[in-house]
């Protein structure tokens, strides 16, 4: 995929993403001031072929600085009148104002030139497994910018073992679901079939930046056609248009289409004997 040095315009984003965005933006200003470095949305909405059904607004926001407290949510919480906090409201104030769910991911400016994984800015604890993932896709250009600098200019190629790593640890967030019996969800199933396609196209193209769309469209193409009615089903689903009986065949079909994608992406990280999947 070719790079989009500038990412892809604000004019491409459909009107209802680019206002709820661009209002987030608003509101994040005045509690941010100066430390706020960039804001821009990346994810499924960015991509021409995005559902039909308008689903979450991933949302990257970079900060230049936090104190510890405020790292730290057991410290802010419940503290109306902290950054955090007012954050966390203006997120859910757009959500609300534009009936979308907000995703974001505040991280902050030290720590993402490099290629250990950054902590969340207001979550000091909670590391971002797919790093190396989203570095791929900034650095194509798959993203929109709505505030400050392009985070491309942030941020350092991902290197094929960190790749790998984080290829893996999806995995087993699939397989975490499996685990907890999420295949009856077919929102699950769903992110499980065609998130799978994607592993599979990157291990095979060394390329992370490809839709879900397109990645399930690759596996029709590339994987045997005992997987191809459930990731049909999958694309049904995508656009909520599902069937009952599409939603019955992605939860018979998600474990194993899961057991496949670690047959072939070996575990990269051992966790202890015993121990359930983890979350990515």
């Amino acid at each position: 995929m070719r790079a989009r040095p500038d990412g892809v315009p604000v004019s491409e984003l459909p009107p209802v993403a680019a206002q709820a965005a661009e209002r987030f933006c608003e509101l994040l200003v005045p509690v941010l001031g100066d430390d706020l470095v960039s804001v821009f949305l990346d994810g499924g909405t960015t991509f021409p072929d995005r559902p039909l059904v308008p689903g979450d607004l991933d949302v990257g926001v970079v900060i230049a600085h936090v104190s510890e407290d405020e790292r730290d949510p057991g410290r802010w919480h419940d503290a109306p009148s902290s950054r955090p906090a007012r954050v966390a409201a203006a997120q859910q104030a757009v959500a609300k104002e534009y009936d979308r769910s907000i995703d974001a991911t505040y991280l902050l400016l030290e720590e993402m030139a490099g290629h250990d994984r950054p902590g969340e800015a207001f979550f000091g604890a909670l590391r971002h497994n797919r790093w190396p993932v989203v570095r791929a896709h900034w650095l194509a250009g798959q993203y929109v910018l709505i505030h400050g600098r392009s985070p491309a200019e942030l941020v350092v190629a991902p290197k094929p073992e960190d790749l790998r790593r984080a290829l893996s640890r999806g995995v087993e967030h699939l397989e975490r679901h499996v685990y907890e019996g999420d295949a009856s969800d077919p929102y699950e199933a769903t992110f499980a079939i065609w998130n799978g396609c994607r592993v599979l196209y990157t291990l095979e193209t060394a390329n992370p930046v490809i839709s879900k769309r397109s990645a399930g469209d690759w596996g029709l193409a590339h994987l045997p056609e005992r997987w191809h009615p459930a990731i049909r089903a999958a694309g049904r689903s995508y656009d909520g248009i599902a069937t009952a009986e599409d939603n019955e065949l992605l939860r018979v079909e998600m474990p194993s289409f899961v057991e496949m994608l670690r047959e072939r992406l070996p575990l990269q990280r051992p966790r202890p004997p015993g121990e359930p999947p983890r979350w990515g």
